[in-house]
């Protein structure tokens, strides 16, 4: 059982750093416990949350018009170049209403609720989580609750979790007032995940850096 936190900037390789290192401890899982080796490759252990919406709707009005943005149209694309590149044996959830409740069903599952410490969640990312929640300054209150909430759930599971997150403090102060709140909250964010981990890394420019 082990709780890892992963930051690092955009494109800066910590996803593909998030997935190598959950394939690392279930291929170790699965070689200490001969009865998962059994079970196959697909043994139900390995899950992957993405925060990611991919359900974007055409029935919204845009400037007047429907239609999806340009920037949809570059969320989706990303997606799915991270379907592409993730490997076949993680279990995936998308597209759900409560982060708490998903990983909830989850530890239920046929798999994790009789070996709960066999099991290995990865989040990728917290930051677009944060964004869905966090959706104007009226919502300071409510996310920061939330993420206080979520970062105690998650150090009681009885299981391995990996939490992945962008960088934000690194970059000029925004003249937007909502854009600030937000870095500031991802950075309390960040703070209250590397805290309860064990373990904490930094990828930048696909090179990782042990921060704990």
């Amino acid at each position: 059982m082990s709780k890892i936190f992963i930051t690092g900037g955009i494109s800066s390789g910590k996803s593909s750093f998030a997935e190598k290192t959950a394939l690392s401890l279930h291929k170790s899982l699965v070689a200490a416990d001969t009865s998962l080796y059994s079970m196959g490759k697909n043994d139900g252990m390995l899950h992957f949350i993405a925060t990611a919406k991919t359900l974007i709707t055409d029935n919204y009005q845009i400037n007047g018009t429907g239609g999806r943005s340009y920037e949809d149209e570059e969320m989706l694309l990303k997606i799915s170049r991270h379907k592409d590149k993730r490997d076949a044996d993680f279990i995936v959830h998308e597209n759900f209403k409560d982060l708490n409740e998903e990983i909830a069903l989850i530890l239920k599952s046929p798999a994790l609720s009789s070996a709960v410490e066999n099991g290995i969640i990865l989040i990728d990312s917290m930051t677009l989580w944060l964004s869905s929640i966090f959706i104007d300054i009226s919502c300071y209150d409510y996310a920061l609750k939330s993420i206080k909430k979520f970062s105690k759930y998650l150090s009681k599971i009885k299981c391995s979790v990996i939490t992945v997150a962008d960088s934000l403090g690194f970059n000029m102060v925004p003249t937007d007032a909502y854009v600030r709140k937000f870095i500031e909250l991802n950075g309390l964010m960040e703070q209250e995940l590397s805290a309860f981990s064990d373990k904490a890394y930094c990828v930048i420019a696909g090179q990782t850096i042990s921060l704990k």
